[in-house]
C-alpha cells in the first residue's frame, strides 16, 4: 500500500512539474549554400538541403541549365536530371540522413564588364525546393585578392578577403521565381579562360604524355601565366608552345606547374601551350592488364574544355579492340599504330568517368636486334660501293614530270589494292563481324586516305607546272576525293553498327545501298588512272 501511495506521489510531480516547465523550442530547419568562384571563371555550387523523403528534388531557374556544366551528389551516384517549364530540377535519391547534399558545376555565370574592368557574378540566390525552411544561409568565395563593389542582396557581406556570407529567415525557398545573387567585383588573379581544344598524345607502354592546350582569354587582365595540375610522382616536365621551350616551375609538393607564357594574351585573344610529362608505372591513368590498357583523359586544369581528343601511340602491338570506337586509326611505320578518340565536352566530373578500354596483341620487334641491322647494312653499302665501281651501267634520266607522273601510278595502284581489300570485307560478308571488321577497316580507311592525299598533292603540282595535263589532272584529282568521300559514308555506317546505335540488319541493308555508289565512284576514279597510264606509256 505504501509503495501505491509513493507512486502516485512520484506521478504527481512529473506532472506537476511538465505543468511548469516551458517545452523546448525545435531547432528550425535550415538550409545552406557555398558559391565558390575558381581562378579561370568555373563557378561551383554547394547546397545543403533538408532530406524529403526518399526523394528530395533541387531546382533552379530553367535559364541556367544553359550554364551547366555537370553535377554530383554523395548520397546518390545517379542524380536525375528533370526539365519542367520554368526550372529544371536535380532529384537525389537518398533514405538515411537528415540533410541531401549537391554540388553543381556552372559556367558563364561571371561576365567580364569591360567598359568597367570588373567581373560580373550573377545567378540565382537560392536553391528551389518542394518544402519551407525556417533560414537559409550563403557563403560566397572570391578569389582571395577580390575587392566587390557591389552585393546584394543587402544581408550578404564582405567577412575577410574574397569571403561574403550571409543569413535570413525572410525567405520562401518555395518560390519558383527565386531572388538574385549578383556580385560585382575587381581580381588580379581571375582570369575568365575558355579552353576551345586539348589535344592529348599518350605514348604505350612507356607512359609519355603530351597535352595541347588552344585557349581564349574571355575577361580580366592579361594572361601571362598558366597553372596545371599534374598526376603524382611524374618526371620529365616541361612546358613548350609553337616556338619552343617555355620557362616553367614545377612545385612536387602540390604537383603544380607553373608556365609562363612567351607574351601576354590579351582580353578577346586566343594562345597555346603544351605540356610534357611522363607517368609513373603504377599510375591510375594508365592501367595495364591482360593485353589490355585503361586509359583515363587527363584534365590538369580546372575548367571545361569543348573537345578533347586523345590519340593512343601503340608501340610493337597490333590493334584489336576498344570502348570507345577509335575514330581513326594510322599505321605509323615502322611497328607503331595511331589511335585517334573524340570526346565533344569534358569536365572536372566527366573526365573522372572517361575511360578508354583498349585491347592489343604484342608483336615480335624487330628493333630489338637493330644493332645486328646496322652491321649488315653498313658491310652491304661497302659491297655495293665496290660493286659500282667495277659494274657501271648506263642511266636513263627521266624528266621531272615523268617521274611525277610515275609515282601517280604507284599511288594510284597502292589505293586500288586497299580499295580491293575494303570491297572484299563488303562481298565475304565479314563486315558484319565485329571482332573481325574493326582493326582491318580502320586500317584500310587511312590508307586510302594516304594514297589519296598523295595522288591529290601529285596532281595540284602538275596542273601547276603542266598546262596540258590540267584536265586529266583535275579529273584524277576530283574522283579521287569523291571515292575517299565514299569511303568515310562506309565508315561512319560501321561505327554506328560497331557502337550499337544501328542493328545488324539496317547495316546490312544500308552497306548494300552504299556499295552501289562506292563502286560507281571508284569506277570514275579507275577511269581516270587507265587515262593516266596511256599518256606514261
Amino acid at each position: 500500500m505504501r509503495r501505491l501511495k509513493l507512486l502516485i506521489i512520484a506521478l504527481t510531480m512529473i506532472l506537476v512539474i511538465s505543468a511548469i516547465t516551458p517545452p523546448a523550442q525545435a531547432q528550425p530547419i535550415s538550409a545552406k549554400r557555398i558559391v565558390e568562384v575558381n581562378q579561370y571563371g568555373l563557378v561551383y555550387v554547394y547546397d545543403e538541403v533538408p532530406r524529403t523523403g526518399g526523394l528530395t528534388k533541387i531546382s533552379f531557374p530553367r535559364e541556367m541549365l544553359a550554364n551547366l556544366v555537370n553535377y554530383r551528389s554523395p548520397e546518390d551516384p545517379n542524380p536525375e536530371l528533370k526539365e519542367d517549364r520554368d526550372v529544371f530540377s536535380i532529384i537525389v535519391h537518398s533514405r538515411s540522413g537528415d540533410f541531401v547534399h549537391l554540388v553543381t558545376i556552372f559556367r558563364d555565370v561571371v561576365r567580364w564588364d569591360a567598359m568597367n574592368a570588373r567581373f560580373m557574378l550573377r545567378m540565382s540566390l537560392n536553391p528551389i525546393l518542394d518544402e519551407k525552411v525556417g533560414e537559409f544561409s550563403i557563403i560566397v568565395k572570391l578569389p582571395s585578392d577580390a575587392k566587390p563593389s557591389r552585393i546584394s542582396p543587402n544581408y550578404i557581406s564582405e567577412k575577410k578577403d574574397g569571403i561574403l556570407s550571409g543569413n535570413t529567415s525572410r525567405i520562401d525557398l518555395t518560390d519558383r521565381r527565386p531572388q538574385t545573387l549578383s556580385i560585382d567585383f575587381t581580381s588580379d588573379k581571375l582570369n575568365l579562360l575558355d579552353i576551345t581544344d586539348v589535344d592529348a598524345e599518350y605514348s604505350l607502354p612507356d607512359g609519355f604524355v603530351k597535352l595541347g592546350f588552344r585557349f581564349r582569354n574571355v575577361g580580366g587582365k592579361g594572361l601571362s601565366r598558366i597553372s596545371f595540375k599534374l598526376p603524382a610522382n611524374c618526371s620529365d616536365i616541361r612546358a613548350e608552345d609553337q616556338l619552343g621551350k617555355l620557362l616553367s616551375s614545377y612545385y612536387p609538393k602540390v604537383r603544380s606547374l607553373d608556365v609562363t607564357l612567351r607574351q601576354q594574351v590579351g582580353v578577346g585573344e586566343r594562345g597555346s601551350v603544351s605540356i610534357y610529362f611522363k607517368l609513373p608505372a603504377d599510375s591510375p591513368y594508365v592501367k595495364v592488364s591482360d593485353n589490355k590498357f585503361r586509359v583515363s583523359p587527363i584534365l590538369p586544369i580546372n575548367t571545361t574544355v569543348r573537345r578533347y581528343g586523345v590519340k593512343l601511340l601503340l608501340r610493337s602491338m597490333e590493334f584489336v579492340s576498344s570502348d570507345p570506337e577509335p575514330v581513326e586509326l594510322v599505321r605509323v611505320y615502322p611497328e607503331s599504330i595511331k589511335l585517334t578518340y573524340i570526346f565533344d565536352h569534358m569536365d572536372p566530373f566527366s573526365a573522372e568517368n572517361s575511360t578508354i578500354i583498349l585491347e592489343y596483341k604484342p608483336l615480335f620487334s624487330i628493333f630489338r636486334f637493330m644493332a645486328y641491322v646496322w652491321v649488315g647494312a653498313i658491310l652491304a653499302v661497302a659491297l655495293a660501293a665496290v660493286t659500282s665501281i667495277y659494274l657501271k651501267r648506263p642511266r636513263i634520266a627521266l624528266s621531272k614530270v615523268d617521274l611525277s607522273m610515275k609515282r601517280l601510278v604507284e599511288e594510284a595502284d597502292s589505293l586500288t589494292a586497299s580499295y580491293q581489300d575494303l570491297t572484299s570485307l563488303i562481298t565475304s560478308g565479314r563486315i558484319v563481324e565485329k571482332g573481325y571488321v574493326r582493326p582491318r577497316i580502320l586500317d584500310l580507311r587511312a590508307s586510302i586516305r594516304r594514297h589519296g592525299d598523295k595522288i591529290s598533292a601529285i596532281a595540284s603540282d602538275l596542273m601547276k607546272s603542266s598546262p596540258e595535263l590540267r584536265d586529266l589532272m583535275a579529273s584524277l584529282r576530283n574522283s579521287v576525293k569523291r571515292l575517299e568521300q565514299s569511303v568515310e559514308e562506309l565508315w561512319v555506317m560501321v561505327h554506328r553498327y560497331l557502337s550499337g546505335r544501328i542493328g545488324r540488319s539496317a547495316f546490312e541493308k544500308r552497306v548494300d545501298r552504299h556499295y552501289k555508289l562506292l563502286k560507281r565512284a571508284y569506277g570514275e576514279f579507275a577511269d581516270a588512272v587507265e587515262e593516266l597510264r596511256e599518256r606514261t606509256k
